[in-house]
């Protein structure tokens, strides 16, 4: 069965982008992500645990307000 997906474009510094990056790949070589995750799965397994309430980082610090 196929979910719907739409295509999403973010744009962050690209030194958060090479940490993020960093991260994963540190994640992969210890186990504790699928070594073949790519970026976009990880970014959706991150966006469905923050929407399910699931995340361990505190919610009101991860958002933004735009001015």
């Amino acid at each position: 069965m196929s979910e719907d997906m739409k295509t999403v474009s973010i744009y962050a510094p690209e030194d958060l982008v090479d940490d993020f990056d960093d991260k994963v790949w540190q994640m992969k070589a210890e186990g504790e992500i699928d070594r073949d995750a790519s970026r976009s799965e990880v970014l959706r397994h991150l966006m469905e645990e923050w929407t399910e309430g699931n995340s361990k980082s505190d919610s009101k610090a991860a958002m933004m307000t735009a001015d």
